[in-house]
């Protein structure tokens, strides 16, 4: 008799190990499981097409937090990679 269960691995690749790191926690955070495979990749396992569009669709809203969630702490988005100086009048 045959598995009628098939298992599909998604591979999910990031720029660096930080964001595979938190792609693969904010994937969790959802009920998608999900697990850094490599420094830079993330892999989940999937039995359902459906997942997969799921999984695209949670990709996109974190690609949009981790552009822009530093912004709210520094005032400026990572991708200019400067910082703010604040000075203090005195």
């Amino acid at each position: 008799m045959r598995n009628s269960t098939e298992v599909l691995y998604l591979t999910v690749v990031t720029d660096n190990s930080d964001e595979a790191m938190s792609l693969a926690e904010y994937l969790n955070q959802h009920g998608i499981f999900a697990q850094q495979s490599e420094p830079n990749e993330i892999t989940c396992p999937i039995d359902d097409p459906a997942t997969a569009a799921i999984i695209h669709s949670l990709r996109q809203t974190w690609r949009l937090f981790w552009e822009h969630s530093d912004s709210g702490l520094f005032g400026l988005p990572v991708s200019t990679g400067q910082l703010p100086i604040y000075v203090k009048d005195v």
